[in-house]
């Protein structure tokens, strides 16, 4: 039995050239999402319709109309979308034109209120850029994906969005989805130190470091982290041993 905790926290990502067999078919509690390329909605329309999918977009970031209008007529199972921001030099202007491309989305009912939409940073934007892209995503009420490949790094765009209210998604840097929700844990608790120790470790020392009722109140701020698809069955196996 899966925690509530941990119920749903890991996007399973799909290879963009996915096939018919490589989508998934039943998922596991763990599993809260398959995230596609936009390109592969086709597919998925024709062979798994009934999966929870967050699309992903593979053109500008504020290029979103044409993929989700895709995936509601196709009757998906929208579980999110994604995009990511291209322009290093502006990420802020970015972000408002995402926002721009969305409110109308909303409006139509294209994009329901009650789907989530990650924008995630361009890996090595950071300081007064990325600041400025998080408060304009705050101000969208948006998510935030981020880049784990370097836990200092990590750990200081997670401070700043926690900062700014603003929940986060780690959408690469190979690591263990529990250690990730143990991690956001620590920097909640101002200690970003510990963070950066808990991310670069395993499911089971991630466990042992807090009680499940108070990571269960962190995945307010930790919506989901990716994992590839070849690494899922390892992943879940380990979250499962955690809970007997």
């Amino acid at each position: 039995m899966t925690a509530p905790a941990l119920a749903g926290l890991v996007t399973l990502i799909v290879a963009p050239d996915a096939g018919p067999a490589d989508l998934p078919g039943d998922l596991p509690p763990f599993v809260g999402a398959v995230a596609v390329d936009d390109l592969l909605l086709p597919t998925v329309r024709e062979h798994a319709p009934g999966l929870p999918v967050t699309v992903v977009g593979t053109g500008g970031a504020a290029q979103v109309a044409g993929p989700l209008g895709l995936a509601a007529r196709a009757g998906l199972v929208l579980a999110g979308v994604r995009t990511t921001l291209r322009d290093a030099a502006d990420p802020a202007g970015n972000v408002r034109r995402v926002v721009a491309a969305l409110d109308p989305l909303r409006d139509d009912g294209t994009l329901p209120e009650d789907v989530p939409v990650t924008v995630v940073l361009p890996t090595g934007v950071g300081g007064y850029g990325a600041e400025a892209a998080l408060d304009e995503i705050g101000y969208a009420d948006l998510v935030v994906g981020l880049d784990a490949t370097r836990p200092e790094v990590w750990t200081a765009l997670v401070d700043a969005a926690l900062d700014r209210e603003v929940a986060t998604e780690t959408v690469r840097g190979d690591r263990d989805p529990v250690a990730v929700l143990a991690a956001v844990r620590s920097c909640l608790d101002g200690e970003p130190d510990e963070a950066a120790r808990l991310l670069a470790g395993s499911a089971t020392e991630a466990w042992a470091a807090f009680d499940a009722a108070t990571l269960e109140r962190t995945r307010r701020w930790c919506r989901r982290v990716d994992v590839p698809a070849p690494q899922v069955a390892d992943r879940v196996a380990a979250a499962e041993a955690l809970t007997g």
